[in-house]
């Protein structure tokens, strides 16, 4: 056989033997894309679905019945959607006043005095007070806090400032900032750190939280001008 026919049969052999994992990565990475773009989507639309069967329910069964006198059977999706809302409206526009406040607040003390009601209210209270509270007095910027100790940092969101001159020195200028758990930003606890040890971090709070759910995968680019050098330049 030809030196030749050899050295080209070698080669053919180690060609096709690095394109098949090329091939499998390729494929894996195709596949890995897919599922990053389907699968947000898809829950997406799963939870609205979820919300507005929920928000149309409450008082589908109402509707219902009353169409049903003409109707018999028959069922206009969105009805009940549309009945909450109003209802939702009317009870915003109460508390807005004196009278329909003393009301609300009496409906409130009265379910407070049901011990597994109480519960359950003020915790879901809790939770909608938090979520509709105005992004501009929640999470403000995002900063790097030395915790749990020296040397060791964790991202943190400022959620507002204290000044606290009579309790101690140090609490004359205090940020209050919430750091984040991992996945989950929604969990974490509050500390109170002196404003001249919190690091800046020239990134939006929607990167943060990106970067929190993500684990530091999904690292925002802080190349530029206002990043600071780990090291020293040599």
């Amino acid at each position: 056989m030809p030196v030749t026919d050899s050295l080209d049969k070698n080669t053919a052999a180690t060609e096709g033997t690095y394109s098949k994992p090329r091939a499998r990565t390729r494929f894996k990475r195709i596949l890995l894309t897919g599922l990053v773009i389907l699968v947000p989507v898809t829950l997406t639309i799963y939870i609205l679905k979820q919300i507005f069967d929920f928000m149309d329910g409450i008082f589908a069964p109402v509707i219902d019945k009353a169409i049903g006198v003409y109707l018999p059977g028959a069922h206009v999706p969105g009805l009940g959607l549309a009945l909450t809302l109003l209802v939702v409206l009317l009870l915003g526009w109460l508390s807005t006043n004196v009278v329909g406040r003393q009301l609300i607040n009496g409906i409130e003390s009265l379910i407070c005095r049901i011990p597994v009601a109480k519960s359950i209210y003020s915790a879901t209270k809790g939770v909608l007070e938090a979520v509709s509270f105005d992004q501009g007095d929640a999470f403000q910027r995002v900063v790097l806090i030395e915790y749990p100790k020296e040397n060791i940092f964790a991202l943190a969101f400022v959620t507002r400032s204290a000044s606290w001159p009579h309790l101690h020195p140090k609490t004359s200028d205090l940020l209050l900032v919430f750091v984040p758990t991992t996945p989950n930003p929604t969990s974490g606890f509050l500390l109170l750190v002196p404003r001249s040890e919190a690091i800046s971090m020239p990134i939006s709070v929607e990167q943060g939280i990106r970067m929190v759910i993500s684990g530091g995968i999904l690292l925002p680019d802080l190349a530029g001008p206002k990043a600071v050098q780990s090291t020293p330049p040599r």
